[in-house]
């Protein structure tokens, strides 16, 4: 069961991905809140969730931005009705666009956004290097990518679903601001929960 739900947060499909999404939502709240307590915003920012699963932290941005526009993008088109279905009258009023796309190639023109989010989701992303390269190219000159895991790879209990399969990864905040810096971000702030393993990065062009 646990494998073929980590499956389903990686790519929700079907009426069990439905259930896993509304559970993420649920899960990712603590994560969630912590990281936006981590990052300012103007009212009129452009942002984008990448891995937007549900939809609940579009929805966030949307609040803490009335002025600005929040899209999202998740390579399943599950969530992508999801999103929309929980953002629907900002996408109704051209505040938002939800994207079926993968986050190795996204089909969007460079430097766009003000901030690229990712929740609870790198984990799965595969080939680090250049979807941390894709982020920078549709960032702004003063774009921040912000990253937030539940785990900063010390968690003995990491091992226990990383183990299940070759293409999922959980990083150590080392490894990602080594990885960050290759692909040409600069200032990287760390925010660490004291006595949890909440790890969130903002990483700036």
């Amino acid at each position: 069961m646990m494998k073929k739900r980590l499956r389903q947060c990686q790519k929700p499909q079907g009426d069990f991905g439905k259930e896993v999404i509304k559970d993420m939502n649920r899960h990712h709240e603590v994560i969630s809140n912590f990281s936006m307590e981590s990052i300012s915003l103007p009212d009129d920012a452009k942002v984008i969730d990448l891995g937007c699963g549900g939809g609940v932290n579009i929805e966030k941005f949307l609040k803490r931005c009335p002025n600005g526009i929040v899209d999202g993008l998740d390579y399943s088109g599950l969530s992508v009705v999801e999103s929309v279905r929980r953002n629907q009258k900002a996408v109704d009023s051209g505040r938002c666009h939800v994207y079926e796309a993968n986050v190795l190639d996204i089909p969007l023109d460079d430097g766009i956004y003000d901030l690229a989010s990712a929740f609870e989701t790198i984990y799965f992303w595969g080939d680090l290097k250049k979807a941390f390269s894709e982020v920078y190219r549709i960032l702004n000159d003063d774009g921040r990518f912000m990253i937030a895991c539940d785990t900063d790879g010390n968690n003995p209990n990491d091992q226990k679903w990383v183990n299940l399969f070759e293409d999922i990864n959980v990083y150590s905040k080392d490894e990602l601001v080594t990885i960050l810096k290759e692909v040409g971000f600069e200032d990287i702030d760390i925010f660490h929960k004291e006595d949890e393993y909440l790890l969130v990065v903002v990483a700036c062009k």
